[in-house]
């Protein structure tokens, strides 16, 4: 005697989207729709990259670091906290707009997905480099990482400053 199964029995070859749909609404019912799961990652990524970028003002106005990402570097060597923070505002605004834009698309939620495991792995390399250089000597640091091409360092003080004149507007 054979008895019917309260749950249906899933090939295996049903689609990756259905069985992701089918986890989602069960689990997250919230999460059922896909806009709804781009926006949740979207807004993720907007606080994963103002960490990032909080974390990047910190060390580049007071100790330098590395910085791998050529375009960023560039941005940096203009000496301005300010112009780093707007490009880094407009580069993720745009990103995040095109997204929410099209979030109903699949696209849009493996474009998410993407940038939230690459934002993610940032995170965890922040980690890392905070732990390391936690206990350095700044200037043994600086001396080391004065002939690399990626050690960046914005001077915060007003340059009038640093030439000894103050100016008074």
């Amino acid at each position: 005697m054979h008895t019917p199964s309260l749950t249906p029995e899933r090939s295996p070859h049903e689609p990756l989207q259905a069985r992701l749909g089918a986890f989602f609404s069960g689990v997250f019912p919230l999460l059922r729709a896909r806009s709804r799961r781009v926006l949740l990652l979207s807004f993720a990524i907007a606080l994963m990259s103002a960490v990032d970028l909080y974390l990047t003002l910190l060390y580049v106005t007071n100790t330098g670091m590395n910085e791998m990402n050529p375009l960023a570097r560039a941005m940096m060597e203009y000496q301005s906290p300010g112009l780093l923070a707007l490009w880094k505002f407009a580069t993720v605004a745009l990103s995040l707009g095109i997204l929410i834009v099209i979030r109903t698309r699949r696209s849009a939620e493996c474009g998410a997905w993407v940038g939230c495991f690459v934002l993610g792995w940032l995170m965890s390399h922040w980690v890392v480099f905070i732990d390391e250089t936690r206990d350095m000597n700044l200037e043994i640091m600086q001396e080391i990482a004065s002939g690399d091409p990626t050690w960046i360092m914005i001077d915060a003080a007003p340059r009038e400053l640093r030439s000894g004149r103050i100016v008074i507007d």
